[in-house]
C-alpha cells in the first residue's frame, strides 16, 4: 500500500493524503476521516526516509528570498509571511542573499531543485538580466515584495514610497528647514528611486532648490550611511536636516551623531524611513515613516497561496497591493533655536508633480490600494 493507493481509494490527491498524514495543511474533516480510516484498515506505515525525498513531503514548501536579514524590516516581513503560511499549511524556507546577485541566482536554482510550490522574493536589483531570465523560467508562481524585477509580470505587495518620502520631507519643511539632505538607497531598486523622487517633489512644491551635494548614497547600509553623514557634515554649508532612506541608514546616521556629540532636535533634525523598534527603549525619539511590514508579508503569502491553489489562473492579470503608511512625528523633525540661526527665507511654492506610474504595469493589472499616508 502506497500513498497513491490510499489517495485512489479515498478519491483525493496524493498531496491531500500527505497533509493528513503530516497533520499539515487545510483538509476538510470529512476527507481527513475517510483517509485515516483507509490508513487504519490497511495498516499503512509510511516510510520516513522515502517520504523525506518525495513530492508529498515537499509539496507545501515555499521560499522567501530577502536581501538582508539583519535589517529589522525583513525580519518583520518574514514574521508576516510565516503567520500566513501557518494558516494555509505551508512550510516557509528563508534564503538571505546579503545583497549578492550570485547568491540570489543560487537560491533561485535551489527553489527549483527542491521543488518548492512557490516563491516570495525581494530582489537585490531590478535589472540583473541573468537572474531575471532564470526567474521568468521558473515553473512556479512568484510574488514580489517591496522591490521588483524589471519588465516581469509577477504579483506583488508594495508601499507608496513616493508619497511616504514626500510627507517625511514636507514635515521637515513645515518646521522651517530648507537645507535638507537625503542619504539615498541604491538607485537600482524601486525603493531607492521612489524615495528620492518623493524628496525631489517635496522640495519642488515648496520652492526649495535641489542641491546635488545634499544627496549622498548610503546604499541602505549602516557603514555606508555613516560615511555619507560624515561627507554631509564636512560641507561648507552643511544641512540642518536629514531624510534617511531606510532604517539601516538611520542607524548609520545615529552612530555618527553619537560619536560627534550631536543631538536630534538640537544640532540637527531628521526623519527616517521604517521604524527601529529598539529605539523604543532609548531616549532617541526619531520621527519615521512607518509601514505595516507584517501585513506586507502576510498579504504576499496570501497572494502566493491564491496562485498555487488556482493553477488555472497562473498566467492571469497580475495583482499588485499598495499599502499605506503613517508618518509618526516624535520631535526629531523640529528646528531648534540653534538651527534657526541659519534658516533661509522660504521660496515660492510650485504645483506638485504627480508620481509616475509603475513601470510596465499593464492596464488590466489589479491594483489594491490602502489608505493614504497620514501623520500621527
Amino acid at each position: 500500500m502506497t500513498i497513491n493507493d490510499i489517495a485512489k481509494q479515498a478519491g483525493v490527491s496524493p498531496s491531500t493524503v500527505s497533509r493528513v498524514l503530516n497533520n499539515n495543511g487545510l483538509v476538510k474533516e470529512e476527507t481527513k476521516r475517510r483517509v485515516l480510516k483507509i490508513v487504519e484498515e490497511s495498516k499503512f506505515v509510511p516510510n520516513v526516509f522515502a517520504r523525506s525525498l518525495s513530492n508529498e513531503n515537499l509539496i507545501n514548501n515555499v521560499g522567501l528570498i530577502v536581501p538582508n536579514i539583519d535589517n529589522p524590516f525583513f525580519a518583520a516581513l518574514a514574521e508576516g509571511v510565516s503567520a500566513a503560511a501557518d494558516e494555509c499549511g505551508y512550510n516557509p524556507f528563508l534564503f538571505n542573499t546579503n545583497e549578492d546577485v550570485k547568491k540570489e541566482l543560487r537560491y533561485l536554482q535551489t527553489s527549483q531543485e527542491q521543488r518548492l510550490r512557490g516563491l516570495l522574493m525581494v530582489p537585490v536589483v531590478e535589472n540583473d538580466t541573468v537572474n531575471r531570465s532564470y526567474l521568468m523560467r521558473l515553473p512556479i508562481p512568484v510574488v514580489m515584495i517591496d522591490r521588483e524585477s524589471y519588465n516581469t509580470n509577477f504579483d506583488g505587495v508594495f508601499s507608496d514610497d513616493v508619497e511616504g518620502a514626500f510627507h517625511a520631507v514636507e514635515a521637515l519643511i513645515q518646521n522651517g528647514h530648507t537645507k535638507i539632505a537625503q542619504i539615498i538607497g541604491p538607485q537600482t531598486t524601486k525603493p531607492g528611486r521612489t524615495r528620492l523622487k518623493g524628496y525631489e517633489q517635496a522640495l519642488l512644491e515648496n520652492g526649495i532648490p535641489y542641491r546635488e551635494e545634499y544627496v549622498v548614497e548610503g546604499f541602505f547600509q549602516k557603514e555606508a550611511s555613516y560615511e555619507a553623514m560624515k561627507k554631509l557634515m564636512r560641507l561648507k554649508d552643511p544641512p540642518t536636516a536629514i531624510f534617511s532612506a531606510n532604517n539601516l541608514t538611520s542607524i548609520g546616521v545615529l552612530k555618527y551623531l553619537k560619536e560627534h556629540n550631536m543631538r536630534l532636535g538640537r544640532d540637527i533634525s531628521m526623519v527616517g524611513y521604517d521604524d527601529i523598534e529598539v529605539l523604543e527603549y532609548t531616549d532617541i525619539n526619531l520621527s519615521t515613516v512607518s509601514r505595516p511590514v507584517n501585513r506586507m508579508g502576510y498579504d504576499a503569502m496570501m497572494l502566493l497561496h491564491e496562485r498555487i491553489t488556482h493553477t488555472d489562473n497562473l498566467n492571469g492579470a497580475r495583482k499588485r497591493i499598495y499599502l499605506g503608511a503613517q508618518l509618526i512625528l516624535r520631535g526629531s523633525e523640529r528646528m531648534s533655536a540653534k538651527m534657526a540661526e541659519k534658516k533661509e527665507p522660504a521660496r515660492q511654492k510650485t504645483p506638485r508633480r504627480e508620481a509616475e506610474p509603475i513601470q510596465n504595469a499593464p492596464a488590466q493589472d489589479m491594483e489594491i490600494k490602502a489608505e493614504k499616508i497620514g501623520a500621527v
